[in-house]
């Protein structure tokens, strides 16, 4: 009883605090939707190739924050594809706080945070590079049919509610069982999956990272503060590893074709990240 108590509350204070995110984006989309004017919707087209750049700036300061407004931006089109791939490469999620805690030195997180935010940045313009060659309509509409919210009746301050308490339901609801499974098996079992082969260990690490958990995020931090792994392992699965943000976007998005997609650019990007790293970094 008490270990079950010890995981609701564990996966209550990971959850709680996206609620004013998720809130706060809800409620921008619903005005965007229903009051605002053509001219800040030209405005947010306007401002979408530099978004990949100030998305990837952002993200390592926001936790997994803004990782969640960026899948329900994206699902809706309000950005971009590179966008959203940029702020996930970028995440930090629980991997700063750890760092500083264990008293690693300034110019060892600086390196790490300069390139995961050029990396990021890169990844993002390429990515729009292609998909800009098509333009791409706002989805708003599509979003709230799909999630029956009763955008036309309730309200946005309403509306928005609904949808925050539907996604942190379903966030909760998972977590508790990915850390239930995390804390039986601890972080060794990063360890022993991720450090066995020093050739295999990034790809290893970009796999573990796609867990939507920021159980992962500790432990890679936690075994690179132990000097078990190597930087290049972290960077990779903290590439792949956007928090719940990724979470946000399996619950919402209603293509299982995308979905992969998302998953497959980040599991790509994260291996790319972790062999340059490497590279650069040592």
């Amino acid at each position: 009883m008490a270990f079950v108590y010890h995981l609701i509350i564990h996966t209550f204070e990971d959850v709680i605090f996206l609620i004013p995110y998720l809130y706060g984006a809800y409620l921008i989309i619903e005005y965007i939707e229903y009051h605002a004017h053509t001219r800040i919707r030209n405005f947010i087209c306007s401002t979408r190739r530099l978004a990949p750049f100030v998305g990837a700036i952002l993200a390592p300061i926001s936790g997994c924050g803004l990782s969640a407004i960026a899948a329900n931006f994206y699902v809706t089109r309000l950005i971009s594809l590179g966008t959203l791939i940029a702020i996930y490469l970028s995440t930090a999620d629980e991997m700063l706080p750890l760092l500083f805690s264990a008293g690693v030195a300034g110019t060892t997180i600086c390196k790490i945070l300069i390139f995961k935010i050029v990396f990021a940045t890169l990844v993002g313009f390429v990515l729009d590079l292609y998909t800009f060659r098509t333009k791409q309509s706002f989805e708003i509409k599509e979003f709230c049919e799909h999630n029956q919210c009763g955008c036309h009746h309730d309200g946005i301050l309403k509306s928005a509610l609904i949808h925050t308490i539907h996604i942190t339901i379903f966030i909760f609801t998972v977590s508790f069982i990915l850390n239930a499974l995390f804390e039986l098996t601890e972080v060794g079992f990063l360890n022993d999956l991720i450090s066995r082969n020093p050739i295999s260990s990034i790809f290893m690490a970009a796999i573990a990272g796609l867990i939507p958990n920021c159980a992962v995020s500790v432990g890679l931090t936690q075994l690179y503060v132990e000097n078990i792994l190597p930087i290049s392992v972290l960077i990779s699965g903290l590439s792949a590893n956007a928090g719940v943000g990724l979470l946000v976007f399996y619950k919402i998005s209603h293509s299982i074709k995308e979905t992969i997609k998302i998953a497959g650019l980040l599991f790509i990007s994260a291996v790319l990240s972790g062999n340059l790293a490497l590279f650069i970094l040592g």
